[in-house]
Formats: structure tokens, C-alpha cells, sequence
């Protein structure tokens, strides 16, 4: 009877060493994953309103002096906007005004624009532009001038680039053309019709 007794307790025994050793050879295994994030430079220039514009000549005042907003352009103005992760400049350009009906071409330095910055980054601060008043207005040219410009830092995001560009047209202010509409028409530069052109911005970045 006493050695019957021990056969079932050296089988236990022996089944627990066996539950060790399963459990030791099921011991957790590791392995790395490598993670890259590149972040390379981002530019997007974003006209939120205003693109297309109108002028509109129907009185002598307006040969004379020019129309601008709510004087014969809807809307008058352009709201741009710019998300950049690094600094950036806008340059402007266009055409002379080619005849859609009409003769002759209407220069391009007829159609002015001044600026005004509306988001969290400022003229004098940030950024910089020579073009803030109706008297600084910058009349238009066939090659890129330098409409906004870098002051200290001007990446951001929309919040922080937003501008409002205001249009005229025939005003002779700041750079325009110093001869009115009228003097141009009667010298016979373009007659009476309709005529058209596309201001091209473009933006740049600044290493």
C-alpha cells in the first residue's frame, strides 16, 4: 500500500515540471519598428474672393478720374491668403489689355493695386509692402515686381497671411499711368469696346 501511494505523487510531480518548462519557453519576444517623418517645405496660395473683376467707363468723371470700388468695379478688391512652412514673397504681372472688341491696347499701368494685411502678420512687422495707401498705389507692369515681401518671419497659415489687394483703374495714383483714360482714348491708344487681361501672382519661397 505505501509504495501504490507514492506512484501517483511522483506523476504529479513530474507534470508540474513539465507546466514549468512550458511556461518558461513561452517568454515574450520583442521587435523594433523604425518610424520616418519627413517634413518638407509647403506653399499654397489661396485666392479666397475677388478673382474675377469688372471696370466699367460710362461717364466723362469716369474717363477723367478712374473708377475703383463701389465707383464702377464689383467687388474692387481681391483677398488672398497664404500657408507657407517657411518665408515667402508675392510678386504681380500682366498683360496690356488686348481688345475683345475695340482697337488698339489698353497699358497694363492703367490698373493699379494697393494692400492691406488683415491677418495676424502686419505691414512693418513681418512682412513688408511699399503699396498701403490710394496715393502709394502701384501701377501694373508687364514683368513681376515685388507686391509683399519678407520683413522678419512670415511662415504661418492662413490666419496669419491673409491681405486684401484693392483694385483702381484709370485713377493715375502712386505709379498708374499719369494720363487719364480720356487723354489715352482721345490720343487714340484703344478706342470705345471691351478689353481684357489676366494679373498673374505668384508666390515664392525664401530659403
Amino acid at each position: 500500500m505505501i509504495i501504490m501511494k507514492k506512484i501517483p505523487v511522483l506523476f504529479v510531480l513530474l507534470l508540474a515540471l513539465q507546466f514549468h518548462t512550458s511556461l518558461k519557453a513561452q517568454s515574450p519576444d520583442h521587435k523594433d519598428v523604425v518610424f520616418t517623418a519627413w517634413l518638407n517645405s509647403a506653399f499654397k496660395l489661396i485666392v479666397q474672393d475677388g478673382d474675377i473683376q469688372t471696370a466699367t467707363f460710362n461717364t466723362a468723371d469716369d474717363y477723367n478720374s478712374g473708377v475703383y470700388e463701389a465707383h464702377g468695379i464689383v467687388p474692387g478688391f481681391t483677398t488672398v491668403a497664404m500657408e507657407a512652412t517657411t518665408n515667402w514673397n508675392l510678386k504681380i504681372h500682366a498683360a496690356d489689355f488686348s481688345p475683345v472688341t475695340g482697337t488698339g491696347s489698353i497699358p497694363i499701368n492703367n490698373l493699379g493695386v494697393w494692400c492691406a494685411a488683415t491677418g495676424i502678420h502686419q505691414f512693418g512687422t513681418e512682412v513688408k509692402c511699399l503699396y498701403t495707401s490710394i496715393d502709394a498705389a502701384l501701377g501694373l507692369t508687364n514683368t513681376d515686381l515685388v507686391l509683399i515681401d519678407l520683413l522678419t518671419d512670415n511662415s504661418g497659415d492662413q490666419t496669419d497671411n491673409l491681405f486684401v489687394l484693392h483694385w483702381r483703374m484709370g485713377t493715375m495714383n502712386g505709379s498708374m499711368n499719369a494720363q487719364s483714360m480720356f487723354k489715352q482714348l482721345s490720343d487714340g491708344l484703344f478706342s470705345q469696346g471691351q478689353y481684357t487681361t489676366t494679373v498673374v501672382l505668384t508666390m515664392t519661397e525664401i530659403p
